[in-house]
C-alpha cells in the first residue's frame, strides 16, 4: 500500500526534475488525504511561486501556522517575501529563523547585510562577527563576511567625519570603479569631472569581494588616490538599489538604471529606503514610477559621451581563425554585449545568418561577455541559431569574435576598427558602447525602446520596431521590448548593399548635448538642489 510518505518522495523528486504539474497533483493528493500535512503545504507553496509568488507565498504561510518555527519554510518564505518587496515581513522571518536555529550561518549574513543597508552599523558588526565566527571554510562565504565588515568600518568613518570641522565639505560616491562593467565606466567618468568641476571626491569601492579586476595600471590614478576622508551631506551610490548602504545622518542617493518596463518589487521597496534616486533616462524614471516610487524623488540625470578623434585611436587588429583581418571589409559591424537574455545575442545572430551571404564586404565584431571561456557559448549558440534558420554558416558572413577583460582604452579601438554599431538588446539603461560609437561617428542600428530614445531618433540613427513582450530568466515575470527581426534584416542588407546611402550620423547631436561634462554639470546641479553638496 502506498503511504503518504511514498507520494511526498515521489513528489519531491518530480519537483526536483521540473514535471512541476504532475508533482502539483500529487502534493495536492496529499492535501486531499491530510489538509494539515506541513511538508506538502511547504513545498506547494514553493512550487507555486515560480509563477505566482503572491499565491505560493499564501500557502507557505499555511504552512508556517501549523509548524511556526519550521526552518526551511521560515528561511524559504523570507526569500519569496524579498522578492516580493515584504521587506519588513522577510527580516522578520529571519529573525524567527535565527531564533530556532541561532548558528544559521546564511541567515546571521543576510540580517547583518540588511542591517548595514538600513545604516545599523552596530547591529550590523554583531550579526557579522557572529557569523564570522562560525565560519570555519574560509572560502567565498568567508571572504564576503570579511568584506562585509571592512564596510561596517567605512560606513562608521563616513558618518564620523560628517561631523568633523576640520575636514573639507566633498561627496562621498559609492560604486564599483575597478571593473569592465558599464557602472564601474560610469562611476570613473562621473568622478574624473567631478573632479575636474572641483568637487572634493571621496571615493568608495563597493567592496563585495569578487569583483574580476582591471590591473590598477589600466586605472587612472586619480581614482585610486580619492581615499581621503571629507566632511559629506550625502552619499552617491552609483550602483543598483540592492548594492547601496545609508549612513546614518547623511543623504542617501542612488544613481541607477533598469533595462526592463518595470522594476522588480524588491527594488521598489528598497528605493524607499533612500531619500533619492537618480536615472539616466526617462525609461528608467518611468520603469520606477510604475514600481510606485515617488514622484518627489525620482530624478533624470543622463550619463555621457567622450569626445575623442577616431583618428587618434589605434585601431584593434583583429584576425579570425581563418587569417582573415576585421579591417579588410568595408562594412565592419560592433556589437558589445554580455552573454545573457537581455542582450539577445540569438536574436542578432539570428538576424545576421538570415540576411548575409559569404561574399558581402562586410563582417560582425562581437565582444562578448567581460571574461574568458566565451568562444565555446558563442560557437555553440550559432550553431542553435543557423539550425533554426536553415542556413549553413559557411554562406554567411564573417563573424569575429573578442572576449576578455579590456581596459577603457582597448574599447575605444574596438570602436575605431568599426564603421557600424547594431544592436538587439531586449531593454537597456543606457548602453554606453552605442552612446560612444554615436559619439565617434559609427552610423547606429538600434532598437527603438527604452533608453535609445533618450538620445537617438530617426533622424541621426536607424531605429528598429520593437514590441513589449514578456522577459524570459532574470527578467521572467516582468516585460521588456523584442526587436523585429524581419525589419532588422531588412535594415541590416540595406546597410551592407549601399553603405554610403545608408549613412547615419549621431555624432554632432551626442557631443552637443550628452558629453560628460554636461552629465556631470546636471549630476552637480540636482545634488545642489537635493541639498547633497
Amino acid at each position: 500500500m502506498t503511504s503518504i510518505q511514498d507520494i511526498l518522495i515521489r513528489a519531491a523528486a518530480l519537483h526536483q526534475a521540473g514535471d512541476v504539474d504532475l508533482a502539483a497533483r500529487l502534493y495536492r493528493l496529499i492535501l486531499v488525504i491530510d489538509p494539515a500535512h506541513m511538508d506538502a503545504l511547504h513545498l506547494l507553496g514553493l512550487l507555486k511561486r515560480r509563477s505566482d509568488q503572491r499565491h505560493g507565498a499564501t500557502i507557505v504561510a499555511r504552512a508556517l501556522r501549523l509548524q511556526p518555527d519550521h526552518p526551511s519554510a521560515l528561511i524559504n518564505q523570507a526569500g519569496t517575501l524579498m522578492a516580493m518587496g515584504r521587506l519588513d515581513e522577510a527580516m522578520a522571518h529571519f529573525r524567527r529563523k535565527l531564533v530556532s536555529e541561532p548558528a544559521c550561518l546564511p541567515t546571521l549574513t543576510r540580517l547583518g547585510t540588511d542591517a548595514l543597508a538600513c545604516g545599523r552599523i552596530d547591529e550590523a558588526e554583531r550579526l557579522l562577527r557572529r557569523a564570522t565566527a562560525m565560519e570555519s571554510g574560509g572560502g567565498a562565504s568567508a571572504v564576503k563576511l570579511r568584506c562585509a565588515l571592512e564596510r561596517c568600518a567605512t560606513a562608521r568613518s563616513i558618518r564620523d567625519d560628517a561631523a568633523d570641522p576640520s575636514l573639507p565639505p566633498g561627496l562621498v560616491v559609492r560604486g564599483v570603479f575597478r571593473d569592465s562593467s558599464g557602472y564601474a565606466y560610469l562611476v570613473r567618468r562621473f568622478v574624473q569631472e567631478l573632479v575636474a568641476a572641483g568637487i572634493t571626491v571621496r571615493l568608495v569601492d563597493l567592496n563585495y569581494g569578487h569583483g574580476d579586476n582591471l590591473p590598477d595600471d589600466a586605472i587612472d590614478p586619480l581614482l585610486l588616490s580619492l581615499d581621503r576622508p571629507v566632511r559629506a551631506k550625502a552619499v552617491l551610490s552609483i550602483t543598483t538599489p540592492p548594492a547601496v548602504e545609508c549612513i546614518p545622518g547623511l543623504k542617501t542617493i542612488n544613481f541607477s538604471m533598469f533595462e526592463g518596463v518595470d522594476i522588480p518589487p524588491l527594488w521598489t521597496a528598497l528605493g524607499r529606503r533612500h531619500d533619492h534616486v537618480l536615472v539616466a533616462t526617462d525609461s528608467s524614471r518611468t520603469a520606477w514610477l510604475r514600481g510606485g516610487h515617488p514622484h518627489d524623488r525620482i530624478h533624470i540625470c543622463p550619463a555621457g559621451v567622450d569626445d575623442v578623434d577616431p583618428g587618434g585611436i589605434t585601431p584593434t587588429v583583429i584576425t579570425d581563425h581563418m587569417g582573415r583581418r576585421f579591417a579588410d571589409y568595408p562594412v565592419r559591424i560592433l556589437n558589445v554585449s554580455d552573454f545573457n537574455d537581455r542582450k539577445n545575442l540569438d536574436g542578432l545572430l539570428r538576424v545576421w545568418v538570415r540576411a548575409t551571404r559569404r561574399e558581402d564586404p562586410a563582417a560582425l565584431l562581437l565582444k562578448a561577455g567581460k571574461g574568458g571561456g566565451i568562444a565555446n557559448r558563442v560557437g555553440e549558440l550559432l550553431k542553435q541559431v543557423a539550425a533554426q534558420v536553415g542556413r549553413p554558416l559557411t554562406q554567411v558572413a564573417p563573424i569575429f569574435l573578442v572576449e576578455g577583460k579590456l581596459s577603457d582604452a582597448a574599447m575605444m579601438s574596438l570602436h575605431a576598427a568599426s564603421t557600424h554599431y547594431w544592436s538587439m538588446s531586449h531593454g537597456e539603461g543606457w548602453d554606453l558602447p552605442m552612446a560612444q560609437a554615436g559619439a565617434m561617428g559609427l552610423t547606429l542600428l538600434a532598437p527603438d525602446h527604452s533608453a535609445y530614445h533618450a538620445y537617438l531618433d530617426g533622424r541621426v540613427a536607424h531605429m528598429i520596431p520593437s514590441a513589449v513582450t514578456p522577459g524570459i530568466g532574470a527578467y521572467a515575470g516582468q516585460s521588456w521590448w523584442s526587436p523585429d527581426e524581419d525589419e532588422a534584416a531588412r535594415l541590416l542588407r540595406a546597410v551592407i548593399d549601399d553603405p554610403a546611402g545608408t549613412r547615419r550620423s549621431a555624432q554632432a547631436h551626442l557631443l552637443e548635448h550628452f558629453s560628460w561634462q554636461a552629465a556631470t554639470r546636471r549630476l552637480i546641479a540636482l545634488l545642489r538642489e537635493l541639498d547633497a553638496l
